[in-house]
């Protein structure tokens, strides 16, 4: 009896004894630890508040993100509406640089880390154009999971976390908004698609439930609709087109189109225009506005459907057994 009291007794100190090296850590912190503890921030004096222009050179090319009014638009590009997203993840990679993890302080290793000209440099300033944080991003680590970074006017070279250039440099995609349409889909009463084939008209009934009125009168698929609403409320480009005449791109005479009409008078019509000549993407844009877009032909396929795919399909009822009894 004092054998197994001893155990039971012995089993809760292993279990104490566990939980203090965890919570605790008596044997000190690991160098990780200890320098994350000790980190200070590349820019001290660096607040997300205050940006208002970002300049971003990549590859020989400016790009300039300026605030106006609170919106972010890419004033390089016609001041078009940026990537908010994109840009507010850039402002926090910057607030997050620290000196935790230092690489290089050697001037010769910058091409080497892509911390020069062969990398990216971004710029940013307040309202009064004064700087703020002035850095180069450069090449991953050999991790994958975090780049090479070194502040302007120095030679020490640090880690920061992720993939950076990615998120300083857009490429061919550029910092524009690749927002269509966004609004909300519980808002809609009515949809009309017009293609070449047919015409096809879907009302919100008095119980909010669709009904297809065109073009035959049938009680609509619910869920058809409501995937195709999920969809085109939150419509992004997959391009966007060179500014050409309407002709150029079948939008003059748009061979289809899909509106939605909201309940408080407001409209999202998409104009489908051509395909581009090398039979890939297919030409779009909105009613109420100049920017032709592209959609892959798949994405225009979820739009621009047929009347059958939102026809409610019934199972007709089983057929009396009319076989006399024995």
């Amino acid at each position: 009896m004092q054998n197994k009291q001893l155990k039971i007794l012995g089993g809760i100190f292993a279990l104490l004894l566990l939980i203090v090296l965890i919570f605790e850590n008596p044997f000190g912190k690991s160098e990780d630890e200890k320098r994350a503890a000790e980190a200070k921030p590349l820019f001290p004096d660096f607040s997300i508040e205050q940006v208002s222009k970002i300049e971003i050179i990549a590859k020989g090319e400016t790009t300039i993100l300026a605030k106006q009014n609170d919106q972010w638009v890419v004033a390089t590009m016609n001041n078009y509406p940026a990537d908010s997203g994109g840009v507010q993840d850039l402002l926090e990679k910057v607030a997050e640089f620290d000196d935790s993890r230092h690489e290089s302080d050697n001037p010769k290793n910058r091409a080497e880390y892509q911390v020069d000209s062969s990398g990216v440099e971004a710029k940013l300033l307040d309202a009064e154009d004064k700087t703020l944080a002035h850095l180069f991003v450069g090449k991953n680590t050999p991790g994958i999971f975090n780049s090479y970074v070194r502040v302007a006017d120095s030679n020490d070279v640090y880690v920061g976390k992720g993939y950076l250039q990615s998120t300083f440099d857009k490429g061919d995609r550029t910092w524009k908004d690749r927002t269509i349409f966004k609004f909300e889909k519980g808002l809609v009463t009515s949809i009309d698609i017009v293609s070449p084939e047919e015409t096809i008209e879907l009302r919100l009934d008095s119980e909010s439930k669709w009904q297809l009125l065109q073009p035959i009168a049938a009680a609509a698929n619910q869920t058809e609709v409501e995937n195709l609403l999920s969809y085109y409320s939150e419509l992004k480009t997959d391009d966007f087109a060179e500014a050409k005449e309407l002709t150029a791109y079948g939008l003059d005479s748009p061979i289809s189109s899909i509106t939605a009409n909201l309940n408080d008078g407001t409209t999202a019509q998409l104009l489908i225009g051509k395909e581009e000549d090398d039979g890939g993407n297919i030409y779009v844009k909105r009613d109420d506005k100049d920017t032709v877009f592209m959609l892959s032909k798949s994405s225009v396929d979820r739009l621009i459907k047929k009347s059958d795919v939102f026809t409610e399909k019934t199972t007709p009822p089983e057929m009396e057994n009319t076989t006399p009894s024995e």
